[in-house]
């Protein structure tokens, strides 16, 4: 069995991405890779997600590059997709912090997360890859 890799259109990718509820974020903290998971929502062309006001995320995101992963992969490796965005991030300030309360965005690490992180999607990439055992690739 091969699998047939193929690209999601920009457009598909942004309905992946208003349709799932928890992504990776990937930043730079004191010169090393970090990946977290997070719990987010996508407002217009951003990615808001809620993080400690002083923690590691909080300071790895302040008009920062940061890129942001969602994806589904079958549990046996046959087949999947995945969404990337690289965009810049910043954080809300106070007056936003009461406007992006509305997105009534809850974070399973715990209600301390008062640092709104709006992240302006820039490159979107998205693939998926798919079990073929006929020369057709299943969907």
């Amino acid at each position: 069995m091969t699998g047939q890799l193929e690209v999601i259109s920009d457009e598909d990718c942004r309905v992946l991405l208003e349709g799932g509820r928890v992504g990776r974020v990937a930043v730079t903290a004191d010169a090393l890779p970090v990946i977290a998971p997070v719990n987010y929502v996508v407002e217009g062309n951003n990615i808001v997600f809620r993080t400690k006001r002083d923690g590691m995320l909080s300071r790895a995101c302040n008009d920062a590059v940061i890129a942001f992963e969602i994806d589904e992969l079958a549990d046996d490796g046959s087949g999947g997709w995945s969404v990337n965005v690289v965009g810049i991030a910043s954080l809300a300030g106070d007056s936003e912090q009461v406007r992006l309360l509305g997105l009534r965005l809850v974070t399973a690490a715990g209600e301390e997360r008062e640092q709104f992180v709006r992240m302006r999607m820039g490159l979107i990439h998205g693939q998926r890859i798919s079990a073929d055992v006929s020369g057709r690739a299943l969907h």
